[in-house]
């Protein structure tokens, strides 16, 4: 439980193949998702010089809002989902390193 007058917050990070980070918004926990590509995306680009063409995000990315946010800077989402809904803590298998 919260103590009085503390606020939830969310962070949305971008990072590479690697794991570095490339850019960081963070928001109250009642923003939605959606709207924080519109900030992620000039940053990431800013940060790489405009070489990112391709982000991987998860399903709090969907729509055609986000989509769109991030196409004006020249990056396509590709939305990962998981291939069934699972109850509990399922560990996910490991996946190959990318090759840049």
């Amino acid at each position: 439980m919260e103590p009085s007058g503390a606020r939830a917050s969310k962070v949305h990070a971008a990072v590479d193949t690697l794991g570095h980070l490339l850019a960081l918004h963070v928001t109250p926990a009642t923003e939605g998702d959606r709207a924080q590509v519109a900030h992620l995306s000039p940053a990431v680009q800013e940060t790489t010089g405009q070489n990112v063409e391709l982000a991987y995000v998860d399903q709090g990315y969907t729509g055609a809002e986000p989509a769109q946010a991030a196409q004006e800077h020249g990056i396509v989402l590709q939305v990962v989902r998981l291939p069934e809904a699972r109850r509990g803590f399922v560990l996910l298998p490991r996946r190959p390193p990318a090759v840049c």
